[in-house]
């Protein structure tokens, strides 16, 4: 199964993109992910929403907004509790990891498979076949 994630920016009008795809694909959504990059000086955080696969199941989706709020904890900003608001609208379920900064990664594609690689570990997503 190919496991790819689809980038939708990092500015403020992406996240509305982002709820349009909660909104009118909510039945397919298996979670949305915060990842926390608390190691850094300024810690950001991105937003992923895991689409479950498709049904002949070899692809899985997963729309991502890299970096594009900031740290949540312990002060939440507008931005964080939009989008938890949408995931209570329309019940997802919603799971937090702390992980590396994607300045530590050459190219985008290292980030992806290190990103991959933590959320198989964490069963998150599904194992290779």
């Amino acid at each position: 199964m190919k496991q790819a994630f689809i980038s939708l920016g990092e500015g403020y009008s992406d996240l509305f993109e982002l709820e349009q795809l909660m909104k009118y694909n909510h039945g397919r959504t298996d979670c949305v992910l915060f990842l926390h990059t608390t190691l850094e000086e300024q810690p950001k955080t991105s937003v992923v929403l895991i689409m479950n696969p498709t049904e002949d199941g070899n692809f899985q989706a997963m729309y991502s907004i890299f970096e594009g709020i900031n740290y949540p904890y312990p002060d939440s900003n507008k931005r964080f509790e939009l989008v938890k608001s949408w995931t209570e609208k329309y019940q997802i379920p919603v799971k937090e990891f702390d992980v590396k900064a994607k300045h530590f990664f050459y190219e985008d594609a290292l980030y992806h498979q290190y990103l991959i690689g933590v959320l198989r570990l964490q069963r998150v997503i599904k194992p290779m076949h």
